[in-house]
């Protein structure tokens, strides 16, 4: 039984992922008195984990027939891409740096470091988590959009290394979690910190045995398929170990692996579930992104605005005010998506596949 071309619980699986990002950044001022709430929340960071495996095993899912078909274009292909992360990407960028006029001009201090001229080349290009920018600046979570294009640069090698062991995902899957801990290894021998927490600084290390386990995983799903009662069970223990993994301290490389069945669970489930209908969070789930690339930006506007000019908060934030700003933000992120990011995107690749077409 193959994957239905829509793969809709992974699509949900994106809008709680950036959710679980967005409360971990969001998460300092609120003053939720929660200790297990607490606990996880604070592991959000292990949502940018759970994009990086699901990027490799949906892009596999999309474009592997094609390729072993010779039908691939790595052209149109960097174009989709590039359309899908490019726009928001710089559209951000220019509000960032509107905000930071407007606060100089008003007195509102703000951090001006997070505004470095001289790092707006390499976050233009898209390779400031390449190594080329040492701390974070303009929009903190763009360095994992950086990661993902430099995967995007390198997905024909990894259409190559899928193709080459289809019949032997297993191999595929132990080669891309021996690739995690050798690059765990230089990340510590770099940094000192473990694999996990690369992000600003050299994040496209994070990206490469992680997408790699996508790849593998949905290889993987090709050949072997689980009866639905033991993928759901199997589901719902893995999000038992996340419970308990913010309780009793499991080390974060563990955490950050446990995406691994968890995608490939849901897309089990998918599996049995054949081609089911759109609902409120596969719509979530498509402006995924959008929530992503402008939570931090829009939390700053927000919570300087209530507490710099309006003067209605300090510095804690009651659960009310948190959830109230987090539907307005979700609001906001649909709004920019549906007028700006959609219409972005498809003058790009209309533009793009021309430009193709004609050469």
């Amino acid at each position: 039984m193959s994957y239905p071309s829509h793969l809709t619980s992974l699509t949900r699986l994106r809008f709680f992922a950036a959710i679980w990002v967005v409360v971990y950044h969001w998460r300092e001022p609120w003053t939720v008195d929660v200790d297990s709430l607490t606990q996880l929340f604070a592991m959000g960071r292990f949502g940018v984990d759970l994009f990086f495996i699901l990027s490799g095993f949906v892009l596999t899912h999309v474009y592997a027939e094609a390729r072993e078909q010779g039908r691939f274009s790595f052209g149109r292909f960097l174009i989709a891409r590039f359309a899908r992360i490019w726009p928001l990407h710089i559209a951000v960028i220019g509000l960032l740096a509107c905000v930071g006029l407007v606060a100089s001009v008003v007195g509102v201090p703000f951090d001006r470091e997070l505004f470095n001229v001289s790092d707006l080349p390499a976050n233009i290009l898209m390779v400031h988590a390449w190594g080329f920018v040492p701390e974070v600046s303009w929009n903190g979570p763009s360095w994992s959009i950086s990661a993902e294009w430099f995967a995007y640069l390198a997905f024909p090698a990894y259409l190559m290394a899928s193709i080459a062991l289809r019949r032997r995902p297993w191999l595929l899957l132990l080669i891309s979690i021996a690739l995690f801990f050798i690059l765990d290894r230089v990340h510590l021998w770099m940094f000192a910190e473990t694999l996990p927490m690369a992000t600003e600084r050299f994040g496209v290390i994070r990206i490469i045995p992680e997408f790699l386990m996508g790849v593998a995983l949905y290889r993987l799903g090709q050949s072997h398929t689980l009866p639905p009662a033991f993928a759901r069970l199997s589901l719902a223990l893995v999000l038992v170990i996340y419970f308990l993994a913010a309780h009793i301290g499991v080390d974060d490389r563990l955490v950050a692996l446990l995406g691994a069945p968890m995608i490939f669970l849901l897309a089990e489930l998918d599996r049995h579930a054949g081609e089911t209908k759109s609902g409120l969070f596969v719509y979530l789930g498509d402006i995924s992104y959008t929530i992503y690339m402008i939570h931090v930006p829009f939390f700053m506007v927000a919570f300087n605005l209530l507490q710099d000019v309006l003067g209605v908060l300090d510095q804690a934030m009651p659960t009310l005010v948190f959830v109230s700003l987090g539907t307005v933000m979700i609001g906001a992120s649909a709004v920019s998506h549906e007028l700006f990011e959609k219409p972005a995107r498809q003058l790009i690749r209309k533009v793009g596949d021309h430009w193709i077409g004609a050469g």
